[in-house]
């Protein structure tokens, strides 16, 4: 993956990867005859352009290759992939992107500009689905429909049966004891899975259905640090009786109302540095490359601005460079739009960057960064 399990960063190795680098981001929807025929001129198209910005034969065969349409997804959909001496790096399917043309860039570090904006922001959440007898545990991000992960827990039902059921073996609070036990024992595993996935993943929502007890013991159980991100949805979806579009539904709307929580308070920070004389606000372009170059920044906020503006790419630290200038002309690798070089900085120096709406950015400057520490 390009970017980072909490999906506002970049994966800053691919960037420091030497070599060839070819990318392409196209069209790979299907359901029309119209759509069937244009993936099958694809692979031709963007090998002619790959062709034409002089890819290495390598790397045009293993991207034209990997071009498949996106079976089973409703239109419009996208296909990101990047190919590094040869070898597929990554291969995504974008799904809500429209790609009008396919996009192909070839050059000495990959262009990730928009699989960063197709996925900026997203999150991961978990579903879980449990039951006395155990649970299921499901890890979904919000870039994708597609189910990312599933992990279960599968308890001994036949041992509560026969607790309950076996006469003169066990009394009724002996047998309603041992069955308590048992539920609760399957809980701690479940919320133990909970735990375990929430930190692997960055998880930011976990959504809590099934039988109302078992719900009980598994929310008791999770650590008190995930407990915040804990939501509960009235639905037993392990017996199969639950309306599973009103189930979606809801977790619709729990997805939904993080992202705008998350919004919420980034607007929030972005208006006290604002009132705060900007101390750790960098806004516009030439004072976010100057954050940059000094590892300054903690979050590049990108909204809408000119990708005529061009920057330079730097061979190593402050990694890019102003258009105008001789600073570190040693180190300049190239200049290509401005997008393209934030993005690759951003990376480079551990920041994160979201892509957000004009309206959060002061001064409809269109770019700007939270800083690390004051500006002197």
């Amino acid at each position: 993956m390009a970017l980072r399990a909490d999906s506002n960063g970049i994966d800053a190795s691919l960037y420091r990867r030497n070599g060839s680098w070819s990318t392409a981001l196209v069209d790979a929807s299907l359901g029309t005859t119209a759509a069937q025929e244009a993936a099958d001129r694809l692979p031709d198209e963007v090998a002619k352009l790959l062709k034409s910005q002089q890819a290495q034969p390598s790397d045009v065969q293993a991207l034209i290759g990997a071009l498949e349409p996106a079976q089973g997804l409703r239109a419009p959909v996208a296909r990101f992939v990047a190919v590094h001496d040869g070898e597929i790096v990554l291969n995504e399917i974008i799904p809500g992107l429209k790609v009008q043309t396919s996009s192909v860039d070839v050059g000495p570090f990959p262009n990730f500009t928009a699989l960063a904006r197709a996925r900026g922001g997203s999150f991961s959440y978990l579903v879980a689905e449990v039951s006395k007898d155990g649970g299921e545990v499901h890890l979904y991000n919000t870039a994708s429909p597609e189910r990312l992960g599933n992990r279960g827990i599968v308890g001994l039902p036949e041992e509560i049966h026969h607790a309950r059921k076996v006469p003169g073996e066990y009394d009724q609070p002996k047998a309603q004891a041992a069955a308590d036990e048992m539920a609760r024992r399957n809980a701690d595993e479940v919320a133990e899975l909970i735990s375990e996935m929430s930190n692997e993943n960055y998880v930011r929502l976990i959504i809590l259905s099934g039988d109302i007890k078992a719900r009980e013991l598994v929310l008791g159980a999770v650590p008190v640090a995930l407990k915040d991100y804990v939501e509960v949805i009235d639905s037993h979806t392990r017996t199969g009786g639950a309306d599973t579009k009103q189930v979606d539904a809801q977790i619709t709307k729990l997805v939904e109302e993080v992202k705008a929580k998350s919004l919420a308070e980034l607007e929030s920070k972005i208006a006290a540095q604002s009132g705060n004389g900007k101390a750790q606000l960098a806004v516009g372009l030439d004072e976010v490359v100057t954050a940059l170059q000094s590892a300054q920044a903690e979050m590049v906020l990108v909204g809408q601005y000119q990708s005529e503006h061009t920057l330079r790419a730097l061979s190593a630290e402050p990694w890019i460079a102003h258009q105008d200038g001789d600073d570190h002309a040693e180190l300049v690798v190239g200049e290509w739009p401005a997008p393209e070089v934030l993005l690759r900085a951003t990376a480079l120096t551990d920041a994160s960057i979201r892509y957000v709406p004009d309206s959060v950015i002061p001064g409809g400057a269109g770019i700007a960064a939270l800083l690390r520490w004051a500006k002197s």
